[in-house]
């Protein structure tokens, strides 16, 4: 009886830290510049370091990418991309390497799932998020960047 017990509550508290992954807050530190994607509807709160780049794909996909002012740390540090227009891209997945876990941000009016990857290599984490339309990625060489880069791509909005 007591096995059994243990092992109820060994499941139990399994299944419930899959059901309600870590939350993570949008960023709301001081001195968040806003900036509107193009001529769309949508607005992205972010560091004075950072600049947003629009990016058309052939297919017809329109998406802004977020990177750092400092040409030397551009590629090597954190970053985002927000895809508005999706288009119809000939092959391409997003690419998970290893899954490490699902995370939550608050989105909008509620919150939105991210699935968290490491490189194959272990050299960087990604995450990618889909809220209607939308599709969001961040990518950083380490897990504290790349929850802060969650926190940044979930200060988006509409208006």
């Amino acid at each position: 009886m007591t096995r059994f017990f243990f092992l109820f509550v060994y499941l139990y508290i399994v299944s419930c830290g899959h059901s309600n992954p870590q939350l993570i807050e949008k960023a709301s530190y001081l001195n968040l510049k806003e900036e509107q994607l193009g001529d769309s509807r949508y607005y992205l709160k972010f560091p004075s370091t950072m600049f947003l780049e629009e990016a058309q794909g052939k297919e017809g996909q329109l998406g802004y990418g977020l990177w750092q002012v400092d040409s030397t740390n551009r590629y090597g540090s954190s970053s985002g991309f927000i895809e508005i227009e999706h288009g119809e891209p000939i092959g391409w997945e997003p690419d998970c390497d290893i899954f490490i876990q699902q995370v939550r941000s608050n989105f909008h009016d509620g919150t939105i799932t991210w699935t968290v990857c490491k490189g194959e290599l272990g050299n960087y984490y990604s995450a990618i998020a889909t809220h209607g339309k939308l599709r969001l990625e961040a990518a950083s060489r380490t897990r504290p960047g790349l929850d802060s880069m969650i926190a940044i791509l979930s200060t988006l909005s509409s208006r």
